[in-house]
């Protein structure tokens, strides 16, 4: 996160000579970000499976990770749907049209 803002030209913990270290170790910015969302899609998949839809409570008791992680999931793609800032990409929205996602949930849309 800190490195998103950093190349934002926004405040950030981020200095110069720790991108520079971490540069250095050939740290790979975008894997860290790209396994935890892979992970989380891989149980959403799971819990279609078993329940024959995407609409995850958010309080999900068994996997209170994955209720918030599709709450963001679903903010992300509004914002990006309003032509605002969004962390979502168009590959993912992708992905998850390709287990038909549910984009809007009334309760969840707030």
């Amino acid at each position: 996160r800190q490195y998103k803002l950093m190349m934002e030209n926004k405040p950030s913990l981020m200095t110069l000579p720790r991108l520079n270290a971490l540069n250095d170790i050939n740290f790979d910015w975008g894997v860290i970000n790209d396994e935890a969302w892979q992970k989380r899609y891989d149980e959403l998949k799971a819990f279609k499976a078993r329940t024959g839809h995407c609409r995850v409570p958010v309080n999900f008791a068994e996997n209170e990770a994955l209720g918030r992680w599709v709450r963001t999931q679903r903010r992300q793609y509004k914002l990006m749907m309003d032509n605002k800032p969004s962390q979502i990409t168009p590959s993912r929205v992708s992905t998850l049209n390709g287990i038909k996602f549910d984009w809007c949930v009334n309760n969840d849309e707030a």
